[in-house]
């Protein structure tokens, strides 16, 4: 034989030996590359999935009116003809007992109602930033007015 080429001869048990742990190599290799293309998979529905429930749309309507079991009205929000924002509250007979507003000038309100729908109570901060406060009797006349 030439001295530069050797050759090794192994005990078969060695061979064998090698040939069991060559297998278990390639199972390995085999349950990764399937738990790495499962993981890619879930991690793509997962992130389509949050795409989807964190994107939302835009309800548009000119009012939102909930009403209860029994079909009364319970609260209102939308817009008035001259352009205000309001939110109503009714109690359980559908008579209005509170309003919040925001009109086109910039002024915002509470209104608190009494049982017959006249105005009891009222808070507003005009445009210019002036508050006002209002108190009526139960026929809806005036009480107090600050300032």
């Amino acid at each position: 034989m030439h001295e530069s080429a050797e050759v090794f001869l192994m005990e078969p048990e060695a061979v064998e030996a090698l040939q069991n742990r060559v297998r278990k190599l390639e199972r390995l290799m085999k349950l990764t590359t399937i738990a790495w293309v499962l993981a890619t998979i879930l991690l793509t529905v997962l992130t389509l999935t949050v795409r989807q429930v964190t994107s939302f749309r835009v309800l548009r309507g000119r009012g939102l009116e909930i009403v209860d079991a029994a079909g009364h009205q319970r609260m209102r929000m939308g817009m008035t003809q001259d352009g205000a924002s309001v939110l109503r509250l009714y109690d359980g007979t559908a008579k209005e007992r509170l309003g919040l507003f925001v009109d086109g000038s910039g002024a915002a309100g509470l209104v608190l109602f009494g049982a017959g729908e006249h105005q009891r109570a009222s808070l507003t901060v005009l445009a210019a930033g002036t508050p006002e406060l209002r108190l009526n009797d139960s026929k809806g006349q005036e009480l107090f007015t600050a300032p």
